[in-house]
């Protein structure tokens, strides 16, 4: 499933949809591969932490078989140089603590990845499944989550746009044009295209901030083939003038 990781204020009823659509899966799951943006990481990074997470509702304890396959192929040193930043980041805790409500606070395995900006592959000639390491985490990561009963889960919101990012003040036009380009986004999504939903944002030169490109691309690939269904969509006031938007979106794979 592709989650927002938006604050709960404005994004609560996008949340509430997205799980609702993923409630089985959500109480059934043993393992939970969560891919999420690491908004203050080195470009093209994959972060790694042996420790717990907490929720209001408990602990969701850090699989660490999987974690320690993962820094193997990595790179040990590599895999936890930002490890620090899973203290502050809120991409993967908002999402999990949905996850615990919807398990009535049962608790379950999961693997935490914070996932570094793709911006390096968006302006030059390179793609992201040319890389070697990404590649590599992929290819372990695929009989994980084959596995029965274990979900995928991405965290990331889509545009970031107005005032409030460094552009300009957003009309009803405006806001029309997120909501087009956003639908060329989620297909992509729906349909399980890694590549073309990677494409779309590099054939936009990512002018709209998509924050969630590189979790659900590596969501997307760890799951090929799979389709999925719109849950939810928004677009959320970034401003105290509404002339800023986060849109975001959830989606859940079959």
């Amino acid at each position: 499933m592709l989650s927002p990781h938006i604050d709960y204020q404005r994004g609560g009823l996008a949340y509430a949809r997205t799980w609702a659509s993923a409630a089985e899966a959500a109480r059934e799951a043993e393992l939970i591969v969560v891919f999420a943006t690491d908004h203050n990481a080195p470009t093209n990074r994959i972060t790694l932490t042996r420790q717990h997470y907490a929720t209001p509702y408990g602990v969701l304890p850090t699989d660490q078989e999987v974690v320690a396959g993962l820094a193997a192929v990595i790179g040990e040193e590599a895999a936890f140089a930002d490890e620090l930043h899973h203290i502050s980041e809120h991409a993967i805790e908002l999402p999990l603590t949905w996850l615990h409500h919807m398990r009535a606070g049962a608790p379950c395995r999961v693997v935490p990845i914070l996932c570094g900006s793709f911006q390096p592959f968006i302006e030059d000639a390179r793609n992201p499944w040319d890389d070697a390491t990404l590649n590599a985490v992929i290819d372990y990561l695929r009989p994980v989550v084959s596995a029965p009963k274990t979900l995928v889960m991405a965290s990331g919101d889509l545009a970031h746009m107005g005032p409030a990012f460094g552009g300009s003040p957003l009309g009803l036009v405006e806001r029309a044009q997120v909501q087009v380009a956003d639908n060329r986004l989620i297909e992509n999504l729906v349909a399980g295209s890694a590549e073309g939903f990677f494409c779309a944002i590099k054939d936009e030169g990512d002018r709209r901030n998509v924050c969630g490109t590189a979790p659900f691309y590596m969501a997307l690939r760890a799951l090929s083939p799979a389709r999925g269904v719109r849950a939810a969509y928004d677009r959320c006031p970034a401003d105290d003038h509404n002339t800023s938007v986060v849109s975001i979106a959830g989606v859940v794979m079959g």
